[in-house]
């Protein structure tokens, strides 16, 4: 309790420095700065600056990426373990594959194989500044890059330096030209002056708005060759390609998933003074993922890390509403909290951090669903037949709304679009059911192990849009496979290498993969049928059908428990947190008639 005490005091001291050293800017200036602003020395790093070192001056594109997926690639518990997996099967030649875009800094600084736990977003004492490092695809992944085709990270250069250093935007140095002559502001844009640190200029770059900057992560290729991330790929000989639709028009306008054009407003805010007005666009770059982690975690939050470590909030149990006065008032004396959280005022604290947190989480939730429900749309449903002789035969007609890539897109081996059919009598008994869930929040496909070990049937009828990796055995035939490895399941088993380049077939030998996303622009029937056994004459009968998209199944948890994963989670938590975060994007309900 003395070294928190001690460190805690630490960590104000500085604050006031800090606060106290800015005392020489312009009086309107200082009023105007956010408490994370002040805390800004405490975050800088010489060699990447961290996102929180440009939230003083972009708050409004820092609070969008800090819930993003991009934030959140490198603190994801799956990335960890999918990552840890692949490099023990391939006995580490995989080397950085995945890291070079899900953690690029972290494959540049050669930082990779380390839990996020350890790693340090907020420079306390002993520690080394890992800031940018536990940030993902931070700011400087995509301003601190400046080529128009290649592999970033490990692949090519980022540029390195410190907050002083130019960035890249689509735009010239015009406004920031013009911001360094307004002395409210105090900028200065070298070291060894006082006022508000920013970047020594601003490089134009175009291809910032442009979708090949998206092809250094969005198509790649895994070292078998198999083309496991194939969005620009689908982009390139796509209608929105043909029509100058970019990436960026869809996914960092106004409306998540949808042309509709972008905001007109300030790239920075300085206190309350903004800078000229031009687009400005979304930088939450809307898609399907997101957060299981602890809000205190996740989204990214100076305060937040100011606080308390990963570790702490992973402590701090905010579903038993510790920090409300609800339980504040009702708490009994000898209820024991953790060494750190026994401060009633520190809990307080962490409360209202958490509860802009969860503001902001459902925030970034509604982007989310308005992204998924703008690409997928149900066109039709038909009843084909209902009746003794034949049964229930219905379809459902299911279209990609999006002309610019494929739905599901993106690393379509986890991605999961299903409808879930429920068929119930009128006394609401349950006759039939497809697109249900197992024990362990599975559907009834191949990989359930309740289907595995018969304990419950095999969905037959099951409409899924998830795609699978295809490995030749050993004698030659080929089976569905979690991992892009090919991996012999034979009684010694062994990785089996490529027997003659990629490019003579031009494709992998071992590998493939087996695609059942849907083209820009097309769709999918998805037909059942009812068995009249199961149905009465002159009954009726409600289909309740619902489309759910799902980040990744359970079972895809379960494959990478041998590694573990990051903080502390189980493979049930972590499994039922996946399923429990699944998105409806549409439902009804018909009403069938049984005739003799």
């Amino acid at each position: 309790m003395v070294w928190q005490q001690i460190s805690r005091f630490a960590i104000a001291l500085s604050v006031a420095i800090i606060f106290i050293s800015c005392e020489a800017l312009v009086e309107s200036a200082q009023a105007q700065q956010s408490k994370a602003g002040n805390h800004e020395e405490l975050f800088r790093n010489k060699q990447f600056p961290s996102a929180f070192e440009c939230k003083s001056c972009h708050p409004v594109q820092f609070r969008q990426w800090s819930a993003s997926s991009h934030a959140y690639s490198n603190l994801s518990p799956i990335f960890v373990s999918v990552e840890n997996s692949i490099l023990n099967k391939t006995n580490g030649t995989s080397a950085d594959t995945c890291s070079r875009c899900h953690a690029p800094l972290s494959a540049v600084l050669k930082l990779m194989q380390i839990s996020n736990l350890k790693r340090a977003q907020f420079a306390r004492a002993g520690e080394d500044f890992l800031g940018p490092v536990v940030e993902g695809i931070t700011c400087v992944v995509c301003h601190r890059f400046d080529k128009r085709y290649g592999k970033r990270s490990a692949r090519a250069k980022i540029t390195q330096g410190d907050i002083f250093a130019p960035i890249f935007g689509p735009t010239n140095n015009k406004i920031q030209a013009e911001a360094e002559k307004d002395t409210r502001l105090a900028l200065v844009t070298e070291p060894g002056k006082k006022g508000r640190k920013i970047h020594g200029k601003v490089a134009e770059f175009p291809i910032l708005r442009a979708s090949i900057l998206c092809a250094n992560c969005h198509s790649s290729r895994l070292p078998t060759g198999v083309h496991n991330e194939e969005t620009f790929d689908e982009y390139r000989t796509s209608q929105s390609a043909r029509d100058g639709v970019t990436c960026q028009d869809c996914h960092m306008g106004k409306v998540p998933g949808e042309n509709k054009g972008f905001d007109i407003a300030p790239a920075a805010v300085i206190g309350k003074i903004e800078t000229a007005a031009r687009r400005r666009s979304n930088h939450y770059f809307a898609g399907p993922d997101f957060s299981v982690l602890h809000p205190g975690i996740f989204p990214h939050n100076p305060d937040a890390v100011t606080l308390a470590t990963y570790e702490q909030w992973l402590e701090f149990d905010h579903k038993k509403g510790w920090g409300t006065d609800d339980f504040e008032d009702e708490v009994a004396d000898d209820y024991k909290f953790p060494k750190f959280w026994q401060d009633q005022d520190l809990r307080y604290e962490a409360r209202e951090i958490l509860n802009e947190q969860f503001e902001l989480l459902g925030w970034a939730k509604g982007q989310r669903e308005t992204l998924m429900k703008a690409g997928y749309k149900v066109d039709k449903v038909v009843v084909d037949s209902a009746g003794m002789s034949s049964g229930i035969n219905f379809r459902i007609k299911l279209r990609n709304a999006v002309l610019g890539h494929n739905a599901p897109s993106g690393f379509i081996h986890e991605r999961m679009i299903f409808f879930q059919i429920t068929v119930t009598d009128s006394q609401g008994n349950v006759v039939f059911k497809s697109g249900d869930r197992d024990p362990n929040g599975d559907l009834r496909e191949r990989y359930s192990r309740y289907v595995r070990n018969g304990e419950v049937k095999y969905d037959k009828q099951l409409f899924n849009l998830m795609s699978h990796f295809m490995t030749r055995t050993f004698w030659g035939g080929e089976r569905t496979q979690l991992r892009a490895v090919p991996f012999s399941a034979t009684t010694r088993p062994f990785i089996r290498p490529p027997t003659m380049p990629t490019a003579i077939h031009m494709r992998p030998e071992s590998a493939r993969s087996l695609k059942n996303s849907i083209e820009p622009g097309g769709h999918r029937w998805a037909k059942y049928s009812v068995d009249s056994n199961l149905l009465k004459a002159g009954e009726t009968y409600s289909v309740n059908m619902k489309l759910i998209a799902q980040q990744l199944p359970a079972y895809f948890v379960h494959v990478n428990e041998d590694v573990g994963f990051d903080y502390n989670l189980s493979t049930r938590e972590l499994a039922k947190r996946i399923v429990d975060l699944s998105i409806p994007l549409w439902e009804t309900t018909e009403t069938v008639k049984i005739e003799n």
